[in-house]
C-alpha cells in the first residue's frame, strides 16, 4: 500500500525541525540508503520533551493507553502503575519510510552500544510497541527500531499484490541493517569493543552492534522467522523474544485451519441451545481454543476470528471459491453485533484438500524451527486468539526436534493474547495475568544468555500469584512487583 497521505505530516514535523534537525536529516538519508521522508528529532527534556512515552506528545503517537488495562491504584504505584513507569529519557528520534513501510529508530543520549528491532502485532504501526518494549530498552541505553512491516492498515492491510508475508521478513532485515548502518556512521565512539567483557564477545567488524529481535503476535512470527533464516556467519541477530507469536506450517494445524473450525462453530457455541451447543463447544476446543477461555469467546468473535480467516486466507489461498470484498470481512449490525450472513462461506472449505500450489504458498513462509541464536517465547495459557496448542506447544517441538537447546517457552498461566482485557468486564474472576511483565523479564534473561552464557530456567508453566498486584518471579519462582 503506498501511503502518500502521509507526505504532509513529514514535511510538517521537518518543517518544525530547526537547521540542527534540517542538517541532520540530510545526514541520514544519505546513510539509511533507500529510505525517504526522513526527519531526526532531538528530545532534550524540555518541558518534558523525553524520548519515552513519558513525554504526552511520544504517549499519543504511541496511541495512548488504549491498548492497556490501567489496573491496580495509581496513588501506591502498584499492577499496571508499577511497570508502566516512563522513565526521562534525552536522546534522538529518526522517522521515515522503505518505499511504503515506514520505521523508527531512537538512540538514547546515554547509547550502551547495542540495538533492539522490534516488529508490532496485526498489521499495527511503527510505533504500537512502544508501551511494550521501546520505553523498556530505551531507559537501559538501548537503541530501539521498529517498522510497520510494509502493511499498515486493518482488513485491507494484505490486499495490494505488494504486500504479502515475505515482505514483513524483507521490512525487518531491512530496517535492522539500515539501524546498525546510521548507528555504526553516527556514533562509533560509542560503539562496544570486541575485548569488551559480555557484549564484546559478540562485536566483530561485520557485526558491530549487538541486536535483539522483540515482536508481538505476528511480530513475533517475525522474530521466529529472523532467527531461523539469519546468516550464522554474519548474523543480524544475537538473541530474540516473541511475545505470542504466529506459526506458520504448511502440513500441521495453522492459524487458516484452526479459525475456520472455529467459525464453522462459533455461531451455535456461543448462541445454541442444547446438543448442538454441547458438540459445538466440543468443536472449539478441538480446534485448539483452551478451557478456560469461554468469558473470551465473544470477545474475540466479535473483533478476531472471522476477520483475521479471511484476511490470511485470501492472501495464502487467493484461489478459493466463495470469497468476499475485504470491506466485508468486519460488518457489525444496527445492536453492534458481528453480522455472521457471511460465515457460511466456510462451511465447506478445508484448507488441507487445498491443492498443492496452495501448501507451497505457506511452506515459503512457514517457520522451520532452525533458529540460530537464542530465543524466548512468553505466551498466555488463556490466549483465545492464537491457541497454544496451535502456535505455542508445536513451536516448542519443532525447534527441540532440531535438537536445538537455545529455546524456552514460559506459558504465563490465565495469561492471554492481549494485556487490554486484564481486569476488564471479561476478566470475570480478576485472575487473569498480564504478559508484558514477562516480556520484560524474558528480555533479561535473554541478555544474559547471550551475553554472559547464564542459562535461563527450562521452558516451564509460570504460575498464578497469590497477590494479583504481583507476578511471578521466571528466575526463582517467587512473587515480585511487575516491571
Amino acid at each position: 500500500m503506498k501511503r502518500t497521505h502521509f507526505k504532509k505530516f513529514f514535511i510538517a514535523s521537518t518543517a518544525a525541525c530547526c537547521f540542527f534537525c534540517i542538517s541532520e536529516s540530510t545526514k541520514a538519508q544519505r546513510v539509511i540508503d533507500g529510505a525517504h521522508s526522513v526527519t531526526v528529532e532531538q528530545f532534550n527534556g524540555e518541558n518534558g520533551n523525553w524520548l519515552t512515552t513519558k513525554n504526552p506528545e511520544q504517549l499519543q503517537k504511541a496511541g495512548g493507553l488504549s491498548g492497556a488495562t490501567l489496573w491496580g491504584e495509581k496513588e501506591d504505584k502498584t499492577g499496571f502503575y508499577r511497570y508502566y513507569s516512563p522513565k526521562e529519557v534525552k536522546g534522538k528520534e529518526i522517522r521515515g519510510t522503505f518505499e511504503d513501510a515506514r520505521f523508527v529508530i531512537r538512540v538514547p543520549r546515554d547509547w550502551n552500544g547495542k540495538l533492539v528491532v522490534s516488529a508490532p502485532g496485526g498489521n499495527a504501526s511503527e510505533m504500537s510497541n512502544e508501551l511494550l518494549f521501546s520505553d523498556y530498552v530505551l531507559e537501559k541505553g538501548y537503541a530501539y527500531a521498529s517498522t510497520d512491516k510494509g502493511t499498515f492498515g486493518g482488513d485491507n492491510a494484505l490486499v495490494s499484490k505488494d504486500d504479502s508475508l515475505a515482505e514483513w521478513h524483507m521490512r525487518f532485515r531491512q530496517l535492522t541493517k539500515a539501524a546498525q548502518s546510521y548507528l555504526s556512521v553516527h556514533y562509533k565512539s560509542k560503539l562496544i569493543a570486541p575485548e569488551s567483557e559480555g557484549a564484546g564477545k559478540l562485536v566483530s567488524l561485520k557485526h558491530p552492534i549487538p541486536t535483539y529481535a522483540v515482536g508481538y503476535s505476528n511480530g513475533g512470527y517475525v522474530v521466529r522467522y529472523a532467527l531461523e533464516h539469519d546468516n550464522e556467519k554474519t548474523p543480524l541477530f544475537d538473541g530474540g523474544v516473541d511475545m505470542a507469536g504466529v506459526l506458520w506450517r504448511a502440513n500441521e494445524p495453522n492459524l487458516i485451519t484452526s479459525y475456520t473450525q472455529i467459525v464453522q462453530h462459533a455461531g451455535v457455541a456461543l448462541y445454541g441451545e442444547g446438543k448442538k451447543k454441547e458438540k459445538a463447544i466440543e468443536e472449539m476446543y478441538e480446534a485448539g481454543l483452551p478451557k478456560g477461555t469461554e468469558n473470551y469467546w465473544f470477545y474475540s468473535d466479535q473483533h478476531k476470528w472471522f476477520n483475521t480467516l479471511n484476511r490470511y486466507r485470501d492472501e495464502l489461498d487467493p484461489t478459493a471459491k466463495k470469497k468476499i470484498p475485504w470491506q466485508q470481512y468486519t460488518n457489525y449490525d444496527q445492536f453492534g453485533l458481528r453480522n455472521r450472513s457471511n460465515d457460511y462461506i466456510f462451511n465447506s472449505y478445508h484448507f488441507d484438500k487445498r491443492p498443492d500450489e496452495v501448501k507451497r504458498t505457506v511452506r515459503e513462509i512457514e517457520n522451520t524451527g532452525e533458529i540460530k541464536a537464542p530465543l524466548i517465547t512468553v505466551f498466555g495459557t488463556w490466549d483465545a486468539v492464537l491457541f497454544p496448542d496451535v502456535h505455542a506447544y508445536p513451536y516448542e517441538k519443532l525447534v527441540k526436534n532440531k535438537g536445538n537447546d537455545d529455546y524456552r517457552l514460559y506459558m504465563i498461566e490465565k495469561g492471554a493474547h492481549s494485556d487490554a482485557l486484564v481486569r476488564s468486564e471479561y476478566d470475570i474472576q480478576k485472575d487473569r495475568q498480564p504478559l508484558a511483565p514477562y516480556v520484560h523479564q524474558s528480555f533479561d534473561l535473554v541478555v544474559e544468555w547471550v551475553e554472559n552464557s547464564a542459562k535461563p530456567p527450562r521452558s516451564q508453566k509460570i504460575a498464578t500469584p497469590q497477590n494479583r498486584l504481583k507476578v511471578e518471579s521466571i528466575q526463582s519462582g517467587k512473587e515480585i512487583e511487575p516491571y
